[in-house]
């Protein structure tokens, strides 16, 4: 998979997040695993009017039945593009300026790492920064 100039970008100058969800509304950024008591951690991730959220997950391998990252295309409680715990160059995009990640494990299982990376892309773009 080649990615874009622009995502290689974000990749290199993203601002990591680790904290258990939230509003993100920087125009790149990271968000890595939650390492604490909480179970569900929802990140909402909204772009200024005009951009669309790309984002890309390079490798997930999650336990899967025990955990699992959820990508909804909008706010929370948008349309879901599925429960996810295992794949390689997963990559998503918004219809609108917002995209939400949702991370879900059982309370006697601990957190495994992964990192979501994201970014704004104009409207209109769509497929141009994927091959």
């Amino acid at each position: 998979m080649r990615l874009s100039s622009t995502f290689t970008w974000a990749l290199l100058f993203s601002t990591g997040y680790s904290g258990c969800g939230g509003l993100l509304t920087d125009l790149s950024g990271r968000i890595s695993n939650y390492i604490g008591p909480k179970t569900v951690c929802v990140w909402t991730i909204q772009m200024t009017p005009g951009l669309d959220v790309a984002m890309a997950i390079p490798g997930l391998n999650l336990t899967c039945h025990k955990e699992y990252v959820e990508i909804q295309d909008g706010p929370p409680g948008s349309a879901s593009y599925g429960k996810i715990c295992e794949g390689l160059g997963l990559t998503f995009r918004s219809s609108s300026n917002i995209l939400t990640v949702k991370y879900t494990r059982k309370p006697d299982h601990p957190a495994s790492s992964f990192d979501v990376y994201y970014y704004g892309e104009p409207e209109g773009s769509r497929g141009q920064g994927y091959c």
